[in-house]
């Protein structure tokens, strides 16, 4: 009887401690996709929004013989997700949040505060995980190849490639993979050898659409 008891209080045991990991993986994967969808739905709401107003403009145009103005379209607010990184070679679709932190970084990819924008000029440095309870994030980076496309959609719905040309294996705290230049520049970063290194790829920009 004793020995039943404890095989079925080792049974219920083994099972929770399989469901806790599922349930990470599948609250990380809810809320990635709860941000992706919530920035694409801005991004659709946007350009609705922005062609009511060219519509409007034209139609006032047209009524006054006078040239509009033009206005900066203000953007919707989406939280932190200032943009959707995708790797075709890796089936990686994250949302990218501003800011590095545990917090931010625990449900997409962290763009690092001070450096260049998403296609500007300088060198835009984003940092992710090397796979977590919540998602694998930028596990397999050292998957990518030279060629290889990054693609980045920002807030205004624009499409920024970026091809990469190199990857190196630095220091935890070596700051020079966070120098600005005068290329229109993208830098990948995740940890390497469990956390002492980083692991560093560097893309340069291909076009815009």
């Amino acid at each position: 009887m004793i020995r039943k008891i404890l095989a079925a209080i080792f049974i219920v045991a083994g099972l929770a401690a399989m469901s806790v990991p599922l349930f990470y993986h599948f609250y990380g994967n809810h809320k990635t996709n709860e941000l992706i969808g919530q920035f694409e739905q801005n991004m659709e709401q946007e350009h609705k929004e922005d062609g009511e107003k060219e519509e409007e403009k034209e139609t006032e145009a047209a009524d006054t013989k006078a040239p509009v103005s033009e206005e900066d379209a203000a953007l919707l607010s989406s939280g932190d997700v200032i943009g959707l990184i995708e790797i075709e070679a890796l089936d990686l679709k994250y949302p990218i949040v501003e800011g590095a932190d545990s917090k931010q970084l625990a449900y997409g990819i962290g763009h690092i505060s001070g450096t260049a924008a998403v296609g500007s000029t300088g060198n835009c440095v984003l940092a992710g995980h090397r796979g977590s309870r919540y998602g694998t994030y930028f596990k397999y980076l050292n998957r990518l190849s030279e060629g290889d496309t990054v693609k980045i959609t920002d807030k205004d719905g624009n499409i920024h490639q970026y091809e990469v040309v190199s990857w190196e294996v630095v220091g935890a705290y070596d700051n020079s993979v966070k120098a600005q230049g005068t290329e229109t520049e993208l830098t990948l970063l995740t940890c390497e050898n469990s956390g002492t290194m980083r692991l560093i790829y560097h893309c340069i920009y291909k076009e815009a659409q």
